[in-house]
């Protein structure tokens, strides 16, 4: 028999790895909680919790092929011996993935163990990411042939005579914990109810709603859950978005839709750019892009901050208003996201890295290629991208200027004046009595003075920037990193 094992491709529509097995013959699906994914610094109930209910979903639709799906609680390696031992394995297919160093690991322990057992191991792409890139003159080029490929059908077999013992999902360690009502929930099902509802109606108003984090949780496609585990594949929301752009340029050719449309389809191609960064350079996981940014911040590091940071203590309303949104829902639209991390590597001066763990932990979407690609950008660490410091107080005029958001997320501060929501702390004090509001005791003051943390960070960073040791490894950094077309000259 052949065993595909899914990894982050919960889904058995558009599978490659699946199609083929069957194609081989007898198929057996495989997934593994392993315990090196419970005990990475990533992890999160929300994250187990959105797994169990898109299992649930592809076991339905495994079984509607006849095809079983075994549930194994161990490392991986461990799970493909016993399988072997008592069911022999003709082949195993399953898509790449490029992850976290523990998940590199254990592909590279698999890889030996089945060449050891002369067993073929296929592998298929997910995303658009190539693996041994020489250069990125053709890459978008290599992306588009991936991801804009035909759907791949598959199919069903007649039902095994063997019987199998399929393991239960672990529902008990979700039992002790109470998650969020608003978490978005998994499975191939809701996948696919987003990319209509958003594809159909929510993607006009795309464009508008990105940047605000009050119309971002509707006007965004909220798609990313159910790519980052697979429910749903980025071919198929290619081929969606291309018969949506079709068809606005029929009828709609100047349309604000048209434009809105053909936006979220380049954040489909900066997917697949950032994780092509994480594969090319796996070590963006634990250092600097630019390695002559070491020393910048590591060692001065303020737990204090750090924990109000993680809380949405600051005092910063915005700051604050964003880190809660984002424990509540487990999602904010990225210009909030780059506000964030900005602000703790800014104003707050807090090295990346235990920042994006618990980001990591806290975003349902958390993709490890985009996301420290993402951090060190807005960290100011590579060397290559532009320095944004973002102002909380700029932040709120131009994306929340009614106090919708921030009343919303802050009910301390619900009966504070729009004048006065940006900045509460420097109401009068007769003020602050009168909208029942104290600062430093019903909310806290802001951690830190917004100017001159401000004017420090600035000063510091852009001394680092121009040190010409930076500037010489920024070059380099530039040739791995950044997508351009091959001169054809």
């Amino acid at each position: 028999m052949n065993i595909v094992w899914f990894k982050k491709d919960l889904r058995a529509y558009d599978h490659q790895a699946l199609s083929f097995s069957l194609q081989k013959g007898k198929t057996v699906g495989l997934f593994i909680f392993e315990p090196e994914w419970f005990l990475s610094s990533e992890f999160d109930l929300i994250h187990l919790n959105f797994v169990i209910q898109s299992l649930e979903d592809l076991r339905t639709e495994l079984a509607l092929k006849n095809i079983p799906l075994l549930i194994r609680h161990t490392s991986a390696v461990l799970a493909f011996k016993e399988i072997h031992r008592f069911h022999k394995i003709n082949h195993i297919f399953s898509h790449q993935e490029t992850g976290l160093i523990w998940t590199y690991n254990r592909d590279l322990d698999i890889k030996k163990w089945s060449q050891e057992n002369s067993i073929p191991w296929h592998e298929f792409k997910q995303f658009g990411v190539i693996r041994k890139l020489k250069d990125r003159d053709t890459w978008t080029e290599k992306r588009n042939t991936i991801i804009e490929r035909k759907i791949v059908l598959v199919g069903g077999q007649s039902a095994l005579t063997s019987p199998w013992e399929l393991n239960q999902l672990p529902y008990e360690l979700l039992e002790k914990k109470t998650l969020s009502k608003s978490l978005q929930k998994g499975g191939r099902q809701h996948a696919q109810k987003i990319l209509r509802s958003f594809i159909d109606q929510r993607s006009q108003f795309y464009t508008s709603s990105i940047s605000s984090p009050l119309k971002a949780f509707s006007g965004c496609s909220r798609l990313s859950p159910h790519i980052t585990w697979g429910n749903i594949s980025l071919t198929e929301i290619q081929n969606a978005v291309t018969a949506k752009k079709y068809f606005l340029a029929k009828n709609q050719p100047d349309s604000w839709w048209k434009r809105s449309i053909e936006n979220f389809e380049s954040r489909l191609w900066w997917h697949c750019h950032f994780i092509q960064k994480l594969e090319s350079e796996s070590e963006i996981e634990f250092h600097n892009m630019n390695r002559h940014f070491d020393g910048l911040r590591e060692q001065e590091f303020d737990e204090v901050k750090f924990q109000a940071w993680c809380k949405g203590e600051t005092g910063f309303p915005m700051v604050d208003a964003c880190m809660r949104a984002l424990l509540q829902h487990g999602w904010i639209n990225f210009r909030m996201r780059a506000m964030l991390i900005s602000f703790a590597s800014y104003q707050l001066w807090l090295h990346w890295k235990k920042p994006a763990e618990f980001l990591a932990r806290k975003f349902l979407d958390f993709e490890p290629g985009i996301h420290y690609s993402q951090v060190q950008m807005q960290s100011g660490v590579t060397g290559i991208n532009t320095i944004r410091i973002y102002s909380p107080k700029k932040q709120v005029l131009d994306q929340d200027p009614n106090g919708e958001f921030i009343k919303k997320y802050i009910p301390e501060l619900k009966n504070v004046s729009v004048s006065d929501i940006a900045e509460p702390h420097l109401m009068p004090p007769f003020l602050q009595i009168e909208s029942g509001f104290r600062s430093g005791i019903t909310y806290p003051s802001p951690i830190v003075d917004p100017d001159l943390s401000y004017q420090i960070a600035k000063k510091r960073i852009f001394e680092w920037k121009t040190n010409p040791l930076v500037k010489a490894h920024s070059e380099k950094v530039l040739k791995k990193h950044v997508s351009r077309k091959k001169s054809t000259s």
